[in-house]
């Protein structure tokens, strides 16, 4: 289960992944060891990852998310995700 401070640290890590703890430690008013504890223990079990992904608006894009949240034994009914559509002369 999330506390306040762990989604106050997912947050500081949204708005900066490459965050030093120091700094996030500073800005929520504790110490580093306690922000790089939560982190260790937020990637293990609640499996947080942060990743480096291009910024589509420099890119000339528009960024979507779909966030889906399913019960214990639901997700097999939900659809296949279709792959990419296959090109020309790969058939």
């Amino acid at each position: 289960m999330l506390d306040e401070l762990d989604r106050a640290v997912i947050h500081a890590l949204h708005i900066d992944g490459r965050a030093p703890f120091s700094r996030i430690a500073a800005t929520l008013d504790v110490s580093p060891q306690t922000v790089a504890r939560r982190y260790q223990r937020l990637r293990t079990e609640e499996s947080l990852r942060v990743v480096g992904l291009p910024d589509p608006r420099q890119a000339g894009r528009t960024q979507w998310l779909v966030r889906l949240t399913a019960t214990v034994g639901s997700a097999q009914d939900l659809p296949a995700r279709p792959g990419p559509p296959a090109a020309a002369g790969d058939q």
